[in-house]
Formats: C-alpha cells, structure tokens, sequence
C-alpha cells in the first residue's frame, strides 16, 4: 500500500460522510465503521518523511455533523498507560475530526502537493486523527455488536 491506495481510502471516507446522514442509522454505524477502520489501515502505511513542499497551513473544511442517535455519547480514557477518569467522547467529534483532517490532506493532494499531503496525513496520524479513529472504532463495534 502506498500513497495513492491512501488517497483512494481517504476520497471514500470523506465521501460517505458527506453522504452518510441518508443512511438509516443501524447502515450509517456500520459504513462508519468499515471506512474508518479501512482508513486507519491504509495510514499504517504511510511514510513519515519531512515533506520538501513549502506549504501555507492548511484550513480544515467544515465537515457535516452526522447524527449517531442514542450511539453518539460513549466513555473513554485518553490514555491508556496513565490511570485517570473516563471522560465522555463522541462519535460525531470523532469522525469529523478524522474528516476535516484528511479532506486537508487531499485539498493539498488535488493541489498536486503530494509530499505534503503524504506528510500532513501522517503526522496527523501519529498525533491527532489516529485518536480519534480509535477512539470511534471502539464505540461503534459496540454499537454494531447486535448482541450487546
């Protein structure tokens, strides 16, 4: 997997949650679910080289908010090493974390800045979206599991 088979993941990632609030709930959780699991496997393999390109910052588009029901609210830790309270996290906050951070990289991408684009996906990766796409797995093989 390289860099465009990223970019490939990505499109769709972006493009269902664009399009996700047309999906019955139980359809929109499960799509979710496989798109960001996809995506956070194609990121596994993503260089982590300082990009050449000389790049303004980049604004993060406004994603649309989905409405994950009684499914959105769910208890987290930040860190798993350190010993701290559950806090309350959210599936909506999470996918649109992961949605504004790559649609930025494929703004630069479509810009054919693709060093840059590479770089900001994975340092995004490493230090923030990658968080939150765990964080979000978690909750929704929960709120998949039909036998919980």
């Amino acid at each position: 997997m390289g860099a465009e088979d990223f970019t490939v993941r990505a499109r769709a990632f972006v493009e269902l949650v664009d399009r996700a609030a047309a999906l019955a709930l139980p359809d929109r959780l499960l799509a979710v679910r496989a798109q960001l699991l996809d995506v956070y496997t194609a990121a596994l393999s993503l260089p982590l080289d300082e990009s050449a390109e000389d790049v303004d910052a980049q604004t993060s588009p406004m994603p649309p908010r989905l409405d994950f029901g009684v499914h959105d609210e769910y208890w987290e830790v930040l860190d798993p090493y350190i010993e701290a309270e559950a806090l309350i996290g959210a599936l909506s906050d999470d996918v649109a974390d992961v949605y504004a951070d790559l649609a930025r990289g494929l703004a630069l991408w479509a810009a054919d800045k693709r060093d840059a684009a590479v770089w900001e996906w994975r340092f995004g990766f490493d230090i923030h979206w990658g968080d939150h796409a765990v964080d979000a797995l978690r909750a929704l093989h929960r709120a998949c599991n039909p036998n919980r």
